[in-house]
């Protein structure tokens, strides 16, 4: 078992104003060598890794999205053969090394990559330390995000990422211009009705809580939840419901995430399987409130610079 996780901290950040020096970042040179070291937090606490490592191998969608926004070009290798979102299908090409997929890793394939640096996150949480016995000398980083405070979670490995490529200037400007559209999204959201986020898979639908993955919803933007028989879940996956319920809760807003469309499954989208006539009785959908958000930026890339702002994009399109 990894040290680190053993001394695992836990770091609260604030949501607005949050400065680098938040993020425990600490600029030292390597003792008995040339590479110069930074020291940063991650989920297990905190791991001393290269400033702007060469060579990186990622296994975290959000972690790509970011690098990409960022313009780093560092990555050497990358998790494959899962759903790639479709902003980043450059990284399934040859010049990036198939490393494994999010939830195995292929040990004998990061290898070719030479990789100074490898990160985990997510689905990918559990290989840590796997990868850390395995590659003794490679720090590991787990940049998976807290469910539980999802925008300081996001902003803080975001801003974690940026300190590592010594990109903090480019991250900190678009995180202010996403501060700003959340306040005004807030603002919106206390006078727009209730609000409930349903996922739909294979034909079935689910609804979830406040203290689900998509609790974000509420919590980050305001959005009363419509119904408080959820409120006591502590799955972030979620509860199977009825159509009948849907009428009963009777939502002023719909989030709607198409997980097939997300992961590239066959099957009935969204709108087919909520083309019901009970859901057709809701306020959401007499008011043509019912948002098909971006499935792949909601489901599949957790916490990444470019996807939080998709979010922040669906939400403002449900209050239009």
């Amino acid at each position: 078992m990894s040290l680190r996780r053993r001394f695992a901290a836990v770091l609260t950040l604030p949501l607005l104003g949050l400065a680098l020096s938040a993020c425990g970042n600490e600029n030292e040179s390597a003792s008995g060598g040339d590479t110069e070291t930074i020291t940063v937090t991650d989920a297990l606490g905190d791991e001393e890794v290269p400033l702007n490592p060469k060579s990186v191998v990622v296994f975290d969608m959000g972690v790509l999205d970011t690098l990409d926004t960022l313009g780093v070009d560092a990555v050497t290798g990358v998790a494959k053969g899962g759903a790639t979102p479709s902003y980043l299908k450059k990284y399934e090409g040859d010049d990036y090394v198939a490393v494994g997929d999010l939830f195995e890793p292929n040990l004998e394939a990061i290898p070719r990559a030479k990789p100074d640096l490898i990160i985990v996150g997510g689905r990918s949480a559990s290989m840590h330390d796997t990868l850390e016995d395995t590659f003794e000398g490679v720090p590991v980083l787990d940049m998976s995000v807290d469910q539980n405070a999802y925008l300081d979670s996001s902003r803080k490995n975001i801003l974690t990422l940026a300190s590592i490529f010594e990109k903090e200037k480019q991250a900190e400007e678009i995180l202010a211009g996403y501060d700003e559209r959340i306040a005004a999204v807030k603002k919106q959201a206390s006078s727009a009705g209730k609000g409930l986020v349903l996922l739909t898979s294979g034909g079935e639908v689910t609804a979830y809580s406040l203290n689900s993955r998509f609790g974000f919803v509420h919590d980050v933007f305001g959005v009363p939840a419509a119904t408080g028989e959820l409120g006591d879940s502590e799955s972030r996956h979620g509860e199977a419901v009825s159509f009948e319920f849907i009428r009963k809760v009777n939502p002023d807003l719909l989030y709607v995430v198409d997980r097939d469309s997300a992961i590239g499954e066959d099957g009935k989208s969204a709108e087919e399987i909520l083309d019901n006539a009970l859901v057709k009785k809701t306020n959401a959908w007499k008011n043509e409130k019912v948002t098909y958000v971006d499935a792949e930026a909601w489901y599949i890339v957790i916490g990444g610079l470019t996807s939080l702002g998709t979010l922040i994009d669906d939400v403002e399109k449900s209050l239009a």
